[in-house]
């Protein structure tokens, strides 16, 4: 059970900090595709209910409109889902070894736009998403 829960743990975890030279950054375009999802509707119903009023001794009822309303499946529609959009920063110098160069690591957006702003050659640490990109 130990190593079930040691393996999953680390799966979970992914690449470790990873720290080097910023070398290059590419954007691999986003792709998208056509896909359907069940078209949601608001379908509502009317109705009355009976009322009791009570002033004093004196009782008397009325009705009131009253409406229900709820979300329910129409049909289909169709819609753009992205399937494809990767950050990738390449790095020189991994961990401090001067002969781990041109190692690519896809990253997220926000890594991305910093590693973008950093000259070639400056020190940059993050958490990649994995080493291939």
């Amino acid at each position: 059970m130990a190593t079930v829960t040691l393996a999953f743990a680390t799966a979970c975890q992914g690449t470790g900090q990873v720290s080097g030279l910023r070398d290059d950054v590419r954007h691999v375009a986003q792709k998208t595709v056509t896909a359907t999802r069940p078209h949601m509707v608001q379908q509502c119903t009317t109705g009355t209910t009976r009322v009791k009023h009570l002033r004093g001794k004196r009782t008397w009822y009325s009705t009131e409109p009253t409406t229900a309303c709820m979300t329910v499946r129409s049909g289909k529609e169709r819609y753009s889902k992205v399937v494809r959009a990767r950050w990738c920063v390449e790095l020189d110098d991994v961990g401090g070894n001067k002969s781990t160069d041109d190692i690519w690591y896809q990253v997220d957006s926000a890594t991305y736009y910093k590693a973008l702003t950093l000259k070639e050659g400056a020190k940059i640490k993050f958490w990649p998403l994995s080493t291939d990109c």
